[in-house]
């Protein structure tokens, strides 16, 4: 079956790409924080489900680009751009919620897309 949203002629970067770029990058920032700021993994874990269940829900045949983002965004910005913890199982924590939460991003992003997809149809 053709999808009727997406023609041949449409460009890949168009605005509405941009505009779910944007919000993916504010959505990353906030998902970074939560991860510095977390005792438990259970609030950077539900953010980046949450998260990318919405990006693959806004841009189903595109959603791979913004979970690619949203995944270097997370790794570059926790690895250049904060403190590292003093303990040594702060660091663990952070990084357990780090590296689940990049795992969750694209498969958040994967089932966000089917869904739209599939309710779709």
């Amino acid at each position: 079956m053709i999808d009727s949203s997406h023609s041949p002629s449409e460009s890949f970067f168009n605005g509405r790409l941009a505009l779910n770029t944007l919000l993916t990058l504010a959505n990353s920032a906030l998902l970074l924080v939560v991860i510095k700021w977390a005792d438990v993994v259970h609030w950077p874990y539900f953010l980046a489900a949450a998260s990318a269940a919405v990006i693959g829900f806004l841009e189903p045949r595109k959603g791979w680009v913004l979970a690619l983002l949203q995944a270097a965004f997370l790794w570059v910005g926790y690895t250049f751009f904060t403190p590292a913890p003093t303990s040594g199982g702060d660091r663990e924590l952070e990084l357990f919620c780090l590296y689940g939460s990049i795992f969750l991003t694209f498969l958040g992003s994967f089932v966000g897309g089917i869904l739209k997809r599939a309710s779709s149809r």
